[in-house]
């Protein structure tokens, strides 16, 4: 694969599993250096379809093995000071943060890594709706997704002006795009991905006169380990099939790279044609 990446540091959230997952090896196989920051740098243990697409002990382990640099941060994104500190650690160990992905957050009150079992635990989902939703739950959301995307950007936007140039990309989804496409009980996830949204038009306005990108991605029913097979969902799309990490991965690539340099503020939809037809 085309080497586009190399000389550059991607620092990619909530990486050690899923999407996240993919976006770094996607990346390290253009020759970007990595940085994977998580709540778990193991969290694909967690889940039976992560822990069978490992090919290396942790993905970090698996972009050395692309051959490029790789280091993992195991935070809580949801503090600001710590996500500074960790920032800040890593430019003095790489030098420089040229792509920030952050990936981090997802649809869950309670991660299966978190839940004291004997058997393989599940994650446990939001059930708020608009007119009803538990405060602990629509406040751990909204941190898990919205909180952790605001204090990455703001941890690495100085770094990104000393050196004129960055590119930031968002994660929100399609929830957070037409409330129709939200799924019922899930209103906590797609209020925090809407807010994703307007956080990026409005970081990429401030950080554009220093050659700063800011964008988001907005993916769809997607096949990752934690969610499972959706192939049932199919028949809603108009592609006719369920999303893969590499359709996501994709977009990221032309987002990451040379190939959208006048492209800014804008949210990209990967849904197979979901949001055209809600």
């Amino acid at each position: 694969m085309n080497q586009k990446l190399s000389g550059k540091v991607a620092l990619i959230t909530g990486g050690a599993r899923g999407l996240g997952r993919g976006y770094a090896l996607h990346l390290a196989n253009l020759g970007a250096d990595i940085v994977i920051i998580d709540r778990n740098l193991k969290a694909a243990d967690v889940y039976e379809f992560e822990r069978e697409l490992l090919s290396a002990e942790t993905v970090m382990a698996e972009c050395e093995n692309l051959g490029v640099r790789a280091m993992g941060v195991e935070i809580d994104l949801c503090d600001r000071a710590v996500t500074e500190t960790a920032v800040g650690d890593i430019i003095g160990k790489l030098g420089q943060i040229d792509i920030a992905i952050c990936n981090a957050g997802g649809g869950t009150v309670i991660f299966a890594d978190e839940i004291d079992a004997e058997e393989e635990a599940l994650d446990i989902n939001t059930t708020g709706t608009p007119a009803n939703c538990n405060e602990e739950m629509q406040i751990r959301v909204l941190n898990n997704n919205l909180m952790t995307c605001m204090y990455t950007c703001m941890a690495v936007a100085p770094y990104m002006k000393r050196q004129k140039s960055g590119k930031i990309i968002t994660v929100s989804s399609s929830a957070g795009m037409d409330a129709k496409v939200d799924a019922k009980g899930y209103h906590p996830y797609g209020l925090a991905k809407s807010a994703i949204i307007y956080y990026t038009r409005s970081l990429a306005l401030e950080l554009a006169p220093h050659n700063i990108n800011v964008n988001c991605i907005a993916p769809c029913i997607i096949r990752t380990g934690r969610l499972g097979d959706r192939a049932h969902l199919a028949k809603h799309i108009p592609l006719g099939r369920e999303g893969t990490i590499e359709d996501c991965a994709k977009v990221v690539e032309f987002l990451a790279t040379d190939l959208s340099d006048y492209v800014t503020a804008h949210t990209i939809p990967i849904d197979g044609g979901v949001i055209g037809i809600s």
